[in-house]
């Protein structure tokens, strides 16, 4: 599945173990991407979702709906990748894995009514996939997850040692 190749690829480089695509109401794949926060520089927006949404908004200008498109996720979106789909008003979302640590969509009742309302409007949900290929989708993620999470810290600590702020609780 191309959102797993996608996921091996930012796994590859440094980054979170996603990937994304992006399917037009006629079944074709209009824009893929991975997770690129880390590499090749620190973009911490650059989430597989976000990069898949900015190919897409970037190359096709002229879609004023995104009725009958698809995103399709290795691991479910995080609550930033998730508002952006429910702003931009992709029809359907769905994802491999879950994410217990990270992931939106068991939390959508926490979302401000307006985001509720918008919700209303899409359907999010686990795609319909092998056992095995979720597993798997879950296990690059995990795989990554460390090593990320402690390069966030280094930057965040990084920059405390800078500016003298205390760094979070944990």
């Amino acid at each position: 599945m191309v959102v797993c190749q996608e996921a091996l690829v930012a796994a590859r480089c440094g980054n979170y173990g996603v990937g994304a695509v992006l399917v037009n109401p006629r079944g074709v794949v209009v824009a893929r991407g991975q997770n690129s926060v880390f590499y090749p520089r620190f973009r911490s927006d650059l989430h597989a979702e976000m990069v898949v949404m900015n190919a897409f908004e970037e190359r096709h200008p002229e879609v004023d709906t995104m009725r009958g498109y698809t995103l399709l996720s290795s691991v479910e979106p995080c609550p930033m990748c998730f508002a952006r789909l429910l702003a931009a008003g992709v029809q359907t979302v769905k994802f491999l894995a879950e994410d217990a640590w990270g992931g939106m969509v068991s939390h959508r009742q926490h979302l401000p009514a307006s985001w509720q309302k918008l919700g209303q409007r899409q359907a999010v949900c686990q795609a319909d996939v092998s056992e095995s290929l979720r597993q798997f989708a879950l296990d690059v993620f995990l795989v990554t997850l460390d090593a990320c999470r402690q390069k966030l810290w280094s930057r965040w600590n990084e920059n405390k040692a800078v500016s003298g702020t205390p760094s979070p609780g944990r």
